[in-house]
């Protein structure tokens, strides 16, 4: 697995070597510890744009490649900029977004950190997508680019085959997604114990970036969450969540959605989507299984939903993730 690390100009350095160390452990520091080597190897570059005096990496974790069209990634991580520097960015590194684009066109997945989100969007690859980013400069984001939909309360957003994270030093969990993302959970958790990185270390019910999603104070919704995270395969209506916490339709939905952002179906679907998406990564069951576990009945739907949270069909991804790919 190739992953180039992007080194321009005005890049926020501990989002440049950071990501890299938590590679490198996977790559080195995990086969050591188990004795058998991961699924892909992989190798790490710094990807750096020609712009005159550029931050140089400190750290031997990878090496360094000029912006060329002939090296083609499987991964592309985006590091934050200096938020003062959004604009001289965004000008100087025209080669650097159209890189983005060739290596997109070229099957690589795209993951920005923080406001490198600027610099995904400048593709023009986030039209009709949902995107995160710092929450201070969302609505920034918005007014340049309003056919994105911002959701700057989410942790995390994974379309696919591009993702974004919100603030800087997200990074860590955000890595760690990827990791469980490519790799699987077992590496995920070795990473983050290597590391000591806060990460879910919670039942395979949950998901990582529905933990995060429950950092608020209405402990009746959190309830609510985690009922849902746990039988999210059985038929749940508004009225039976509503009832089941005392509340009346309207009230809950209105609790629900001030705390997670989401209504309570569309957390549902969400859980859904996400446990979907780990029967197709890891296991060999069909298409119509893995719907009927999910909870879906009706086939068609839930690949219309499916799509609609991930930009891939089911089939699609799991040929991309999955055993069977």
């Amino acid at each position: 697995m190739r992953i180039a690390i992007l080194n321009y100009e005005y890049a926020v350095a501990t989002c440049v070597t950071g990501p890299a160390e938590i590679w490198t452990a996977l790559a080195l520091t995990v086969p050591q510890l188990t004795g058998s080597p991961l699924k892909y190897p992989i190798a790490i570059d710094y990807v750096r744009a020609d712009n005159g005096d550029l931050w140089r990496k400190a750290m031997d974790t990878g090496k360094e490649e000029q912006l060329t069209a002939d090296n083609v990634y499987d991964l592309v991580i985006i590091p934050a900029m200096r938020s003062a520097k959004i604009d001289d960015v965004l000008n100087s590194e025209r080669r650097l977004i159209d890189w983005l684009g060739h290596q997109h066109d070229n099957k690589a997945d795209l993951a920005s950190i923080c406001i490198g989100a600027f610099l995904l969007a400048e593709t023009g690859l986030l039209k009709g997508k949902k995107v995160t980013t710092n929450i201070r400069f969302a609505d920034l984001f918005r007014q340049r680019y309003p056919e994105v939909e911002v959701q700057d309360d989410k942790i995390i957003i994974d379309q696919g085959n591009i993702y974004t994270c919100g603030g800087a030093f997200v990074f860590t969990t955000f890595m760690i997604y990827l990791v469980e993302k490519y790799f699987g959970h077992q590496e995920a958790i070795m990473v983050s114990k290597i590391l000591m990185i806060n990460t879910h270390q919670l039942p395979q019910h949950t998901f990582s970036v529905f933990q995060l999603q429950r950092n608020h104070s209405d402990e009746k919704i959190v309830e609510a969450q985690l009922f849902i995270e746990k039988n999210y395969e059985h038929s749940l209506s508004i009225e039976g969540l509503a009832g089941r916490y005392y509340m009346s339709n309207r009230n809950f939905i209105r609790r629900f959605e001030a705390a997670t952002g989401n209504t309570p179906l569309e957390y549902l679907q969400r859980v859904r989507i996400e446990a979907a998406k780990k029967l197709l990564e890891n296991s060999y069951d069909s298409i119509d299984e893995v719907a009927f576990k999910c909870g879906y009945d009706d086939i068609g739907f839930f690949r219309k939903i499916f799509k609609r949270n991930v930009a891939l069909n089911p089939k699609e991804y799991q040929k991309k993730y999955g055993k069977l790919g």
